[in-house]
């Protein structure tokens, strides 16, 4: 296996031996959904101070509203939550290609 993961595997083990939030509710307690961008710097928890169990999080390129339907509208409609706290950044990766760049890289790399 990868070194990377025996790492992951080695720290999920340990983080499951000490879990003990399974008795939380499905719904998020605060009922709000965060969207971010996917950019490895963010720590929404760290910077909202939301605790597992808060909130819905979610985070993909851009914090892209139209990409997170599916999951705003599992987390408004079936699970509760009321508001959503939309969080875009400075220093947006995204900005330094077009998306036609990133298609033609795919077609290039994957045909």
């Amino acid at each position: 296996m990868p070194a990377i993961t025996d790492d992951l595997q080695s720290k999920n083990r340990d983080y499951a031996a000490t879990f003990d939030k399974g008795h939380l509710a499905l719904p998020p307690a605060k009922k709000y959904l965060v969207l971010t961008c996917m950019d490895a710097r963010i720590d929404p928890a760290a910077a909202f101070g939301i605790n597992l169990g808060d909130a819905h999080v979610v985070r993909n390129a851009g914090a892209s509203a139209k990409d997170a339907l599916r999951s705003i509208v599992i987390s408004q409609q079936l699970l509760g939550t009321r508001e959503i706290l939309l969080v875009k950044h400075t220093g947006y990766g995204m900005l330094t290609f077009e998306n036609k760049d990133a298609y033609a890289l795919v077609e290039k790399s994957l045909g």
